[in-house]
């Protein structure tokens, strides 16, 4: 079973098209260790996925955008 912070790679390597195997190790663990990545992985994954679809544009989803989009979605849904 993947990590919370593993799910939100994997979802943002397939929502801007990327292979999650061509990274090596320093650029996963570099990624896995940024703050947003922390967040987005408290969401849960139909909001995040949802949010993902919403803002990724062209094989580029940047977090800070995707963590906005994810805030978005609690406001309205609350």
């Amino acid at each position: 079973m993947l990590s919370a912070q593993d799910t939100v790679f994997v979802l943002w390597c397939r929502l801007t098209g990327n292979d999650p195997t061509d990274f090596g190790d320093d650029e996963r663990e570099a990624f896995l260790a940024r703050p947003q990545v922390i967040e987005l992985g408290r969401t849960p994954y139909h909001l995040l996925l949802d949010a993902g679809i919403r803002v990724a544009r062209r094989g580029s989803l940047p977090l800070e955008h995707w963590l906005q989009a994810v805030h978005s979605s609690h406001t309205i849904s609350a």
